[in-house]
């Protein structure tokens, strides 16, 4: 029996339909992927599913009866439970506290029974194989420690049907494993999964059923014995498009553009890191969690403080390291979290993208707001960015044309060097494709690219050369030919292995 029906499910803000007519059934102990690119609805749909849009038109039914589900609370008691893209977090609070979230806390006589909360967490990460550091703040721990964070919390529910966005979207290999184990075995307990990912290889190992959305239809429902990854791209893209994996090109590389030398940090989360970028070069990152490639640039930028080790920013340097300084010598940062750290999302599209060039903008202390808009328009055209018009709020614009809107306003300000972090993270095939071909230009054009990815294929498809970071060191320094994955995680595993046993 299906568990949750969508029936004739459509969703209008203003002129545009968001979702048109979705009729779509999720039976008990089924993992049911949907994918799309960015803006095909996948959001929407859930959001309607979770009580904070209420559908245009159409019915949703549970167990067999229909239902109205008016608000988050409501989805929650009926037994659906989501893990969103955007982490929901208290990052103020611990690990253990935001574990607690929603739950009554154990008491003992007028106070909170931590002992109790500790003896329960531990349970519960031991019976799952989780390793959590609950002790910490959130604002301290790494991106794959949030995710796991939420995905422990999620277990603490009695969830019947379980909405994993972008779970392992700042996951390593390892940790992707572990969530993996996990849904297959909530799906033998009879829980439902909706799984949402733009990572095909993910979807196709793990759904049992795979729904292609685009531009608010569903265009097929597709069983898990006929899926190819040839044939969902094919779905996605209105056979359109086929996604292969380029060749590359040998590049002649240029001057050294950034140099890190023997670069410790006080919390010793960079103990020894070194490299060299050059002109007509993408140098790719790869490490497991932990292993410092975040923190290296945070040190690169002045955000977190050096202990020892050079830094050169164009055979200078840098005695004291700071976004504005970086900044000022042409080095711009594609932060991981662009929510938090690349974008003003309740400002418009205009408003984020001139932000590096205000001061040509203006004249006599007032802002030339035809010419801002000039401007704007003309990337927007240039990244193919969906959207109504420049002033659209950046918040509403799904993750794939937020993140073009960051490269765009990069460019403006005519950097030499891109340090990417997780720049595709979320993301659909087309706009990382997309992603792909600018940096591929940009070097041609003598600029260098950092590019930091949790995702090894993508680092091995799009890298000239690759640094493995272990443990907060530079552990190899490795050409791109002939590369395979194994070859890499044989580095990390090695040198993981090493530090345990010392």
């Amino acid at each position: 029996m299906n568990l949750l029906k969508f029936e004739g499910i459509s969703k209008e803000f203003g002129s545009v339909k968001a979702l048109n007519n979705i009729t779509l059934e999720i039976k008990s102990g089924e993992v049911h992927a949907l994918i799309g690119e960015n803006g095909a609805g996948k959001s929407t749909l859930i959001k309607i599913l979770t009580g904070v849009y209420t559908p245009s038109e159409g019915q949703i039914h549970w167990d067999g009866n229909p239902v109205k589900i008016e608000n988050p609370k409501e989805a929650k008691n009926l037994g659906i439970d989501v893990i969103h893209q955007d982490r929901q977090l208290i990052s103020s609070f611990s690990g253990l506290e935001n574990l607690y979230l929603n739950t009554i806390y154990p008491k003992k006589f007028l106070g909170v029974d931590w002992n109790a909360m500790k003896k329960e967490s531990s349970i519960l990460l031991d019976k799952w194989g989780m390793d959590i550091p609950l002790h910490k703040q959130v604002s301290e721990m790494t991106p794959s420690e949030r995710t796991m964070l939420e995905i422990a919390r999620s277990m603490m529910s009695n969830s019947k049907v379980l909405i994993l966005d972008e779970p392992t979207a700042s996951l390593t290999d390892k940790e992707s494993e572990l969530l993996f184990h996990f849904i297959k075995r909530l799906r033998s307990e009879g829980v439902a999964i909706i799984y949402i990912s733009h990572r095909l290889e993910e979807v196709i190992d793990l759904a049992d059923n795979v729904t292609v959305l685009m531009n608010g239809n569903l265009v097929k429902t597709l069983h898990q014995s006929v899926i190819t990854q040839e044939l969902l791209i094919h779905y996605m893209t209105d056979g359109q498009t086929t996604i292969n994996k380029k060749e590359k090109n040998q590049r002649h590389l240029g001057e050294v553009l950034l140099s890190v030398s023997n670069l410790s940090t006080v919390d010793k989360t960079v103990k020894d890191v070194t490299f060299d970028l050059h002109e007509r070069e993408i140098l790719g990152v790869y490490g497991l969690a932990g292993a410092g490639r975040t923190e290296t640039v945070e040190a690169m930028f002045g955000l977190r403080k050096k202990e020892a080790g050079t830094i050169r920013f164009f055979n200078k340097e840098v005695l004291k390291p700071s976004p504005v300084h970086a900044i000022q010598n042409g080095i711009v940062l594609i932060p991981e979290n662009r929510h938090e750290d690349a974008l003003i999302m309740e400002n418009s599209i205009a408003e984020n993208m001139s932000l590096p060039i205000l001061n040509t903008l203006t004249k006599f202390g007032k802002l030339q707001k035809n010419k801002e808009t000039q401007i704007v328009e003309r990337e927007m055209k240039k990244f193919q960015v969906k959207a109504v018009n420049s002033s659209q709020p950046v918040g509403e614009l799904s993750g794939g044309n937020q993140q073009k809107i960051v490269f765009a306003k990069a460019l403006l300000s005519n950097p030499s060097v891109y340090i990417c972090d997780e720049p595709t993270q979320a993301v659909d095939i087309m706009t990382r494709q997309q992603i792909h071909q600018f940096l591929e230009t940009q070097v041609e054009d003598k600029k260098g690219v950092l590019y930091i990815s949790s995702d090894l294929h993508e680092v091995l498809e799009i890298s000239d050369r690759i640094i493995v970071f272990s443990e907060g060191k530079t552990v190899a320094n490795i050409k791109n030919e002939n590369l395979k994955p194994d070859n890499i995680l044989d580095i990390c595993y090695k040198f993981q292995k090493e530090v345990v046993m010392e």
